[in-house]
């Protein structure tokens, strides 16, 4: 089962392939990066997990979009 599902994630950002192109991008920070994590507690052990984790929350958005 895919965690956060699917329709929390379309809540804060409409487009799968946009969900797809940021986590992809927040994952590469996550990894590249120290200490960039914006959540304390993440159930995802690998950076796209907390990429993922993090749009669901509200802290990552697409490039140009902000709430």
């Amino acid at each position: 089962m895919l965690y956060p599902p699917l329709n929390q994630l379309t809540a804060k950002i409409n487009s799968k392939y946009l969900i797809a192109t940021t986590a992809a991008k927040r994952a590469r920070e996550l990894e590249d990066v120290e200490d960039t994590e914006l959540l304390e507690r993440y159930s995802s052990k690998k950076a796209v997990g907390r990429a993922l984790e993090e749009i669901a929350e509200g802290k990552v958005y697409p490039d140009g979009v902000q709430n």
